[in-house]
């Protein structure tokens, strides 16, 4: 017998997507759904969309509330959620037809408190099909911290929870890149976790989204999660957890700084202080950062240039552009 699975769309600005992001839910193999849209006071014809949808869509379930920001619309949906099982994708991504079904087979075959498929940044506006980049694992126990890490896991979307596990976690509010220490706590109470590396999420490079443009203050948070995580793995007696971490704050700091130098920076951002904030910074951590097994080479080739020919790879910028 299967479980009811909600999924959570949070909607502000995306009216050109969202009618393709429901469609995509609506298309599912997997048919025990709820799909929770929650209008988070947008100001388009978004919410519209959705509420036409939702009057000849019993399984849609239209929110309307005052403006929060994107943590504040998941935590809503969390809220109003009935599943067992909850699932969240943005309004203008996409998923495959399969994505729930993957997800769900995968998780109650191997009794994982968590399941994740991979996800893809795209431009076009249909699903593919993909082929699977290596074999599905299960994780128990302390390797599933672990995997949170070694996977770099820095999405909620390409990722099905049981309910149960969320408990009262939440994204944090007023914050980007929520879904990091979102996941952080997530991953640290969860039993089990299956991870299946096949693309079934498409992650729809909108450039009017607040993830995409120059350097701006928000980005700062991600900076501030890794180091918060790396924090907390410091003081813990896992030796290899803090290794990663400090490598993930060191490659958060970065890749933040190669955005500076490529696309440059909003006016609020001193460009050189933060610069030099950030390559002091990396200066500390830069050992486990190349001692990285799992970092390109060629990303390790960037940090040289973006740290110590900066001037020089700032004449790229517009290129990059």
């Amino acid at each position: 017998m299967s479980e009811l699975i909600s999924v959570i769309v949070p909607v502000f600005r995306t009216e050109r997507y969202i009618e393709r992001c429901l469609k995509s839910i609506l298309a599912q193999t997997y048919k025990d759904i709820e799909i929770i849209v929650v209008d988070d006071g947008t100001d388009d014809k978004a919410g519209e969309i959705a509420d036409k949808f939702s009057e000849t869509e019993p399984k849609i379930k239209v929110i309307h509330k005052q403006n929060g920001g994107l943590s504040s619309a998941r935590n809503k949906g969390i809220e109003e959620a009935s599943g067992t099982l909850i699932s969240f994708v943005d309004s203008d991504d996409f998923i495959a037809p399969d994505f729930l079904e993957v997800l769900y087979s995968n998780l109650t075959d191997s009794g994982a408190d968590l399941a994740k498929v991979n996800y893809e940044e795209v431009t076009f506006d249909e699903p593919q099909e993909r082929k699977a980049n290596g074999e599905t694992k299960v994780y128990s126990g302390p390797e599933v911290e672990k995997a949170f890490l070694d996977l770099n896991i820095d999405s909620a979307c390409d990722i099905l929870y049981k309910r149960s596990l969320i408990g009262d976690s939440r994204f944090p509010e007023g914050k980007t890149s929520e879904d990091i220490p979102f996941n952080f706590e997530i991953f640290r109470k969860a039993g089990k976790f299956v991870n299946i590396p096949i693309v079934k999420y498409f992650y729809y490079h909108n450039p009017e989204s607040i993830s995409n443009g120059p350097f701006d203050k928000n980005m700062l948070n991600y900076i501030a999660f890794r180091k918060m995580i790396y924090d907390h793995y410091l003081k813990s007696d896992r030796e290899d957890l803090t290794l990663k971490s400090e490598s993930l704050y060191a490659r958060a700091l970065m890749g933040m700084t190669a955005r500076m130098c490529l696309y440059g920076v909003r006016p609020e951002i001193d460009e050189k202080s933060q610069r030099i904030e950030f390559k002091k910074e990396f200066k500390e951590h830069k050992r486990a950062y190349y001692n990285d097994k799992d970092i390109p080479f060629s990303r390790k080739v960037l940090a040289v240039g973006v740290f110590n020919f900066y001037p020089v790879a700032r004449l790229f910028r517009g290129v990059a552009k």
